[in-house]
C-alpha cells in the first residue's frame, strides 16, 4: 500500500483565491476598479507626536471612535510606525491618521464637526507635534 500524498499548498490556494469573493477569475472589473472600493479621492494624512508615547493605544482609539462616526468619513485608518528596516522611513511620531473624503466639501465639513473638534481639544495638549498633510487625485474637483 502506497501511502497517500497530500496536495501541495498551491492548489489549496488556487482554490481559494478563486473560490473567495464569488470567484475573483470570472470578474471582468479593471484592478484599479478593485482597488477603488477601499480608496477616496481625498485623504487627510495626520502623524501625530505624543509627548508620552505611551499614550498611542489610547490616542488611536479615540480616533477610531470619535472620527469614524462622522457620517462624511468614507475611509479611516489609524495606527502607529512599523519598524521595516529602512532607513528612508520618517518614524517621528507615535500615532498616523488617514480618513477618507470624496470631495473637498465633505473634509470641511469634517474639520468643523463636534467629534473631530473634541477629539483635537483633548488630544493637541497631549501632542508635541501635528504634521498634516491633504492629498487627493489629479481629478478632484477643487
Amino acid at each position: 500500500m502506497t501511502p497517500r500524498r497530500r496536495p501541495g499548498i498551491a492548489p489549496c490556494l488556487l482554490t481559494l483565491v478563486t473560490t473567495a469573493g464569488g470567484c475573483a477569475i470570472g470578474d471582468a472589473r479593471p484592478a484599479a476598479v478593485e482597488r477603488r472600493e477601499h480608496t477616496s479621492n481625498l485623504n487627510h494624512v495626520v502623524l501625530i507626536s505624543l509627548t508620552d508615547p505611551a499614550d498611542a493605544a489610547a490616542c488611536e482609539a479615540d480616533c477610531r471612535e470619535m472620527l469614524g462616526a462622522i457620517e462624511v468619513v468614507e475611509t479611516i485608518w489609524v495606527g502607529t510606525p512599523v519598524d521595516t528596516g529602512r532607513a528612508a522611513v520618517d518614524d517621528d511620531y507615535q500615532v498616523g491618521l488617514c480618513v477618507g473624503f470624496e470631495t473637498v466639501d465633505d473634509l470641511q465639513a469634517y474639520l468643523q464637526d463636534p467629534r473631530h473638534l473634541e477629539l483635537v481639544e483633548v488630544w493637541k495638549p497631549r501632542a508635541a507635534r501635528f504634521r498634516i498633510f491633504d492629498v487627493g487625485t489629479r481629478t478632484l474637483d477643487r
